[in-house]
């Protein structure tokens, strides 16, 4: 049945009323009326020009079909895609593609020459090494899913294509490795993905939200990483990695504790240095969060069990401070936090002299008028220092100093411990995709120690992670 071409071009110039960067050009083709529409700034026009306009131009007549002669005449750089639905061509115009309508022709006819602006590859500034591969995502999803491939040369690299967001239309890649991910995760993921039902999907955030197991969970049950040797080291142990058009971050899962405190450098260097730094990232992280707390319960409540000399020191240095330990901390917690998050929003040029002065000339003024003491300062220095050690869970372990703190001043160290029962419990309790947050500790897999706060050597990691699930054990003979 031939298209209506009245209609439908009337449907689209309706459609397309006031967006201004939607380009139509109307032309005789053999003959008969037609029309090209695209976004303009997402097409080559070198190639649309000369490879695709003045070729229709050129056709007098049409033979065996109208597909078949301008396939004849045209020489896109991709294969003609054909549809006979008017809604989905409105969806291929905004995703930057070529819809041609032509008079009596039985289907719309879509070429894809798009060229979409995005960034170079670069190191990303979170997950930078001082060895191994400095590539880092991109926000253009083709370019993200290459980086993928060229690490995979497999036919069981498989990626699956998700539309979402009913005014964004953003394409979402599951990636997984179909000889090694289990299926059943891989079919959850999907699910999950296909339910969401939202106006637009700007970052991969936002699909983390949706998909999590616990959404009011402090600690983060979705994996993330700006390069593609990490994704491809998680996909070979059976992960699932969900690459979001628009964002350079890439999520992986099912997600670990245990992940927080390994980085690729850990793999590129020897075993006993990854095993000593993966062992000062999570001493650095419980100082992080208990440090400024046991200080304020010692000064508070426990201070005869402090040496005699440390707390002559402390005595001297807070003894004209108008504040108590607990406020007076509270106070140094908030001034380094505004400090950071001046330093984070200021441009580049000027926020490394204000984090820098900032912290000299705010702590050395409030020292010397006597409003803080030195010994607050410096253990939230040693705190602020060590969350960043673990930069995925610096939204936690900031919420978990603060109360450390107020249970540290109120209830003393007793407070302290029940917090530790808790936080042990609470990460314990959670699954991430059926599988537990805790594992290898909790529950025991003691196979997975290798690779855990112990970095084994590679040639001895013979087989995949029994903490994920997977179809094929397997790594190595």
């Amino acid at each position: 049945m031939a298209i209506d071409y009245n209609k439908d071009s009337y449907y689209l110039n309706n459609n397309f009323e006031d967006v201004l960067d939607v380009k139509i050009m109307e032309f005789q083709l053999a003959g008969n009326k037609a029309s090209l529409y695209f976004l303009d700034g997402f097409v080559d026009k070198l190639i649309f020009e000369d490879h695709i306009f003045n070729k229709l131009l050129k056709i007098d007549s049409i033979k065996n079909g109208i597909k078949e002669t301008i396939t004849q005449y045209v020489c896109p750089t991709s294969p003609i895609i054909e549809t006979d639905k008017i809604e989905e061509c409105v969806d291929y115009i905004m995703h930057g593609d070529i819809v041609l309508l032509v008079d009596t022709a039985e289907k719309f006819y879509v070429f894809s020459e798009k060229i979409v602006p995005s960034r170079t590859i670069s190191e990303p500034p979170v997950n930078s090494v001082i060895r191994g591969p400095r590539e880092g995502f991109t926000e253009e999803i083709k370019t993200n899913m290459t980086l993928i491939r060229k690490r995979l040369y497999s036919k069981y690299l498989k990626f699956k294509l998700i539309t979402v967001g009913r005014l964004t239309k953003t394409h979402v890649v599951i990636a997984y490795i179909s000889n090694i991910a289990e299926k059943t995760i891989v079919d959850k993921i999907e699910e999950r993905i296909n339910n969401i039902d939202i106006d637009g999907i700007i970052e991969s955030s936002y699909i983390a939200r949706f998909i999590e197991d616990n959404g009011k969970s402090l600690f983060n049950q979705i994996g993330k990483s700006e390069k593609p040797d990490i994704v491809v080291g998680k996909l070979l142990e059976g992960r699932v990695a969900i690459i979001v058009d628009g964002s350079p971050s890439v999520l992986t899962l099912p997600f670990i504790y245990i992940e927080n405190f390994q980085t690729a450098e850990d793999y590129y260097s020897k075993s006993y240095r990854a095993t000593l730094v993966r062992f000062i990232r999570l001493t650095a992280l419980v100082l992080a969060v208990f440090l400024p707390g046991y200080y304020v319960a010692f000064q508070e409540f426990h201070y005869h069990l402090l040496p005699y000399n440390f707390l002559i020191a402390i005595i001297e240095a807070s003894n004209k401070i108008p504040l108590t330990p607990t406020l007076e901390m509270l106070v140094v917690i908030v001034l380094f936090e505004i400090l950071s998050e001046a330093s984070i929003r200021m441009p580049r040029y000027i926020s490394m002299a204000l984090s820098i002065v900032g912290a000299i000339v705010l702590g050395e003024t409030a020292v010397s008028a006597g409003l803080l003491s030195t010994p607050t300062i410096l253990v939230i220095a040693i705190s602020t220092l060590g969350i960043y050690c673990v930069p995925d869970e610096v939204s936690s372990s900031s919420v978990l100093r603060l109360i450390s703190v107020l249970l540290g001043g109120l209830l003393g160290i007793l407070g302290l411990a029940l917090m530790s029962v808790v936080i042990i419990a609470y990460l314990a309790s959670l699954e991430s995709y059926h599988c537990s947050y805790l594992t290898p500790f909790a529950p025991m897999k003691s196979h997975d120690w290798q690779d855990s706060i112990y970095k084994d050597e590679l040639k001895r990691l013979k087989e995949r992670p029994y903490s994920i699930p997977t179809k094929n054990r397997v790594r190595q003979k």
